[in-house]
């Protein structure tokens, strides 16, 4: 049981990363922040994943990238991209993952285990929600700090523009993550970590 789950958490890892590349290749110009489908991604590891996986995922993502394989946005990779002026928002994927993840393993901690779907609907909101606000606040202070400019031009930048694309690409992410917990059987419970481990 213990080998199974942890082939099954490996196996999820490898597939987010998968995720994380194929949505960074996606890449559209736009201004010093490209356009990617890399939030949708990061959103969905975020809704499917337990903390640890999620934070695995993504740190093994940053790590590929850090090494040089090209797996960031405009197919680059290396520490460079990492300092540079949107390596904020690389890093608040990582920060996202683990500070959603932690949150919404305490919160289904103290919940039933049987929840309707409008429930879990909600909390796949409020947690994408929660993701977005932190790689933003990342990556707006990142590329404020990096760049010199101040957090209003930051945002204008950074965010602003982002604001709607993104919105749509998290509501396709809630939208598909339910139908693929359902599919695969993954519950993001305390119950389930511990019959799992």
């Amino acid at each position: 049981m213990r080998s199974n789950s942890k082939t099954r958490s490996i196996a999820l890892c490898g597939l987010s990363i998968a995720l994380l590349t194929v949505g960074a290749f996606v890449t559209v110009p736009f201004g010093p922040v490209p356009f990617t489908l890399q939030t949708m991604m990061l959103l969905l590891i975020v809704l499917l994943l337990r903390p640890s996986e999620a934070v695995a995922a993504v740190g093994g993502y940053l790590a590929l990238g850090a090494i040089g394989l090209p797996v960031f946005a405009g197919m680059r990779g290396g520490i460079a991209v990492l300092a540079g002026p949107t390596g904020g928002f690389l890093v608040g994927f990582l920060v996202a993952a683990a500070v959603v993840g932690l949150l919404r393993f305490l919160f289904e901690r103290r919940s039933k285990p049987s929840r309707s779907a409008v429930v879990r609907l909600v909390q796949d909101i409020a947690a994408s929600a929660a993701a977005s606000a932190v790689f933003y606040a990342c990556g707006t202070l990142w590329f404020s700090f990096v760049t010199g400019n101040s957090i209003a031009v930051a945002l204008a930048a950074c965010v602003i523009p982002f604001l709607l694309p993104d919105a749509i690409k998290a509501i396709a992410a809630i939208l598909t993550a339910q139908p693929v917990r359902a599919a695969l059987g993954i519950r993001v419970t305390a119950e389930s970590s511990k019959n799992t481990q």
